[in-house]
């Protein structure tokens, strides 16, 4: 069964919008597979990707999260809703279509190659709906989805806006690109991402050109760690050291930690320090969303791993309680953890 975090709290709503796949994930191998050649490998994992990464991350740490995306009526699609509906993710907001999206990830050397069949795109959403605490979105989505995000986010109880991008395959890195920037709350590029667009040299330039359109940046710098501004603190914290099998999903699950941490409060260095962890407890094993981890496991990791200089335990007390309540959820089912 699912280990899902506490009992929900139902004033702290989610909704996570993009893409979903299926995602076969194959790990341990010892050399990129050359054409006509079968590799076999010592592991494998089949799971919800994409957007449903997020979903699930943060059904698990106890938020009561939507997801507005396309599933597919195949086998694959079934299979998808199935491992969502088992996680306690919401699905009343989500679109069927014919076929499934699919990627293979193979996993090598700490980073992974994809093959993807489907498409980048998720409904719309509708300004009708109910306005949640939090939106995950891409800045596609949230352009395309604007008279909805505008308002929730100005509305009598605003919604906090979690922005992403991904890579322009054009390469023309357009500011055209950015112009959703003025609905996001906390933006979430990646290194790369953020340098083609701010035409910087370095994450730190990157965030505070960044910090200067949105409230908060956070740049994830992968092996080398995060850069976070706020505007008036930069933040720069490593990475965990800890075993890394498969990466996919990691920046999924980072976004997600921060959700949890904003929506309960935390400043910029816990919120950043927690999303750290998340993250750091998804890469020991094959797969994005199926290691997604509860509030005990986030509390286990910190616990036995040295962590990194300037990281922050502010989170540690509070991500306790809800392992606590989950304990307690559990034992009331007469189930034995």
């Amino acid at each position: 069964m699912p280990h899902r975090a506490a009992p929900a709290d139902p004033d702290r709503r989610a909704l996570v919008v993009g893409p979903t796949f299926l995602d076969v994930v194959m790990s341990g191998l010892t050399h990129a597979t050359a054409p006509g050649e079968e590799q076999r490998v010592e592991d494998c994992a089949l799971m919800p990707g994409g957007a449903a990464n997020q979903a699930v991350t943060l059904a698990r740490l106890g938020l009561p999260t939507g997801l507005c995306t396309y599933l597919g009526t195949d086998r694959a699609g079934v299979l998808v809703t199935d491992m969502l509906e088992a996680e306690g993710v919401d699905l009343s907001r989500a679109e069927r279509t014919r076929r499934q999206n699919v990627t293979v990830s193979l996993a090598l050397d700490g980073d992974r190659a994809l093959t993807t069949c489907g498409e980048d795109t998720a409904p719309v959403p509708a300004s009708g709906w109910p306005t949640p605490t939090a939106l995950v979105a891409d800045l596609g989505a949230i352009r395309t989805g604007r008279e909805a995000v505008s308002r929730w986010r100005y509305g009598p109880a605003p919604t906090m806006v979690f922005g992403d991008t991904g890579w322009d395959p054009t390469g023309r890195w357009s500011e055209e690109d950015l112009a959703p920037l003025d609905l996001v709350d906390v933006f979430t590029p990646n290194e790369s991402e953020a340098l083609h667009y701010t035409r910087t040299g370095t994450a730190a330039e990157a965030a505070r050109a960044l910090a200067e359109r949105v409230p908060v940046v956070v740049v994830t710098c992968g092996a080398d760690g995060v850069v976070a501004c706020d505007g008036e603190e930069l933040l720069t914290l490593p990475a965990l050291d800890v075993p890394v099998v498969d990466t996919t999903g990691a920046g999924d699950a980072f976004t997600s930690g921060l959700v949890w941490a904003y929506l309960h409060d935390l400043g910029l260095h816990p919120a950043v320090s927690l999303a750290c962890v998340v993250a750091a407890a998804t890469l020991g094993r094959p797969g994005g969303s199926l290691n997604a981890p509860s509030p005990a496991q986030v509390a286990a990791l910190v616990r036995t791993t040295p962590l990194p200089e300037g990281f922050s335990t502010d989170f540690l007390e509070l991500i306790e309680e809800y392992a606590a309540l989950s304990r307690h959820e559990y034992a009331d089912r007469g189930v034995v953890l």
